[in-house]
């Protein structure tokens, strides 16, 4: 993985020192397209490596108080990004793996793979780990023509599209409660 990235690595140092000016409008939009692709994959294998340093406690052994801190020093990020980063990747690990591979394919984009992980967690809790599974397979879908924060509104009625049964009685139950 490592040569890859370094040959990676190279190309992206190539692309940068040819000049935008000289592309057309169409090649400048595709640009655009598969800079944001690579993006998004890069961060599904940077979150790859940051659930896996937390997990072996990388942080801990080279005296940090904790993985979000070695982040913080190691990246030069601030707090709040160093957080949302052990956050995401920890989110996006336990997610059911369509959300995974969505983010590796750069079919979403990362804040939509927080979405969709969010939402798989809590569908998981409340109808199970099958209807998490269709649940992601339909946000993955959605997520073609939807931003994070349309999208997020969208899962919050996911059970209607993957399990009218369930969110039926969801239904039922929350107007019961409330009587």
């Amino acid at each position: 993985m490592i040569d890859e990235l370094a040959r990676a690595e190279a190309a992206v140092a190539a692309c940068a020192d040819a000049p935008a000016w000289a592309l057309s409008e169409h090649d400048l939009i595709a640009v655009l397209d598969a800079t944001h692709r690579l993006r998004q994959r890069l961060a599904a294998v940077q979150l790859a490596a940051v659930r896996e340093l937390d997990g072996r406690g990388t942080a801990l052994a080279q005296g940090a108080s904790s993985t979000t801190v070695w982040l913080r020093h190691r990246l030069r990020l601030d707090v709040s990004a160093a957080r949302r980063l052990v956050g995401l990747a920890a989110s996006v690990d336990v997610a059911p793996p369509g959300v995974r591979d969505a983010l590796a394919s750069g079919a979403v984009s990362v804040e939509q793979a927080r979405v969709i992980a969010d939402t798989a967690a809590t569908v998981s809790a409340s109808a199970g780990a099958e209807v998490a599974d269709k649940a992601v397979g339909v946000l993955v879908g959605w997520a073609g023509q939807f931003d994070p924060t349309v999208l997020r509104r969208l899962g919050t009625r996911i059970l209607d599209h993957v399990a009218p049964d369930l969110a039926d009685a969801a239904a039922a139950a929350a107007l019961a409660a409330e009587a």
